[in-house]
């Protein structure tokens, strides 16, 4: 990697947490409507969910235990507590979502 896309991936690190959320909340309502129209068996749409929660918090978790150098700039300071923060709140979201998702039986 060169040195551009090493500051690159950097800048954007700190986003992981929401992105990761994202990428979940799209794969669980995506999953709903492909189950509910296409399968018919509504079994799977839980099972899919649980699966993509547990890749998104180990993802979200993972990025926790990885700690480059410590920032020095008030604002890369900024960006790795605000990135902490938003990725507490994604593990946040992804429990409600996921919580909601078992509980309310899909298709109804």
């Amino acid at each position: 990697m060169t040195g551009a896309a090493k500051a690159a991936w950097r800048s954007f690190g700190w986003l992981a947490g929401p992105a990761a959320w994202a990428a979940f909340f799209v794969v669980a309502y995506t999953s709903e409507s492909l189950v509910c129209t296409r399968m018919g068996e509504f079994g799977w749409h839980g099972a899919i969910v649980v699966v993509a929660a547990l890749t998104a918090a180990l993802w979200i978790v993972g990025r926790f235990r990885l700690r480059p150098e410590q920032p020095r700039s008030a604002s890369g300071r900024f960006r790795a507590r605000a990135g902490r923060a938003l990725a507490w709140l994604s593990l946040l979201a992804i429990g409600w979502t996921t919580l909601v998702v078992l509980i309310v039986p899909a298709c109804s």
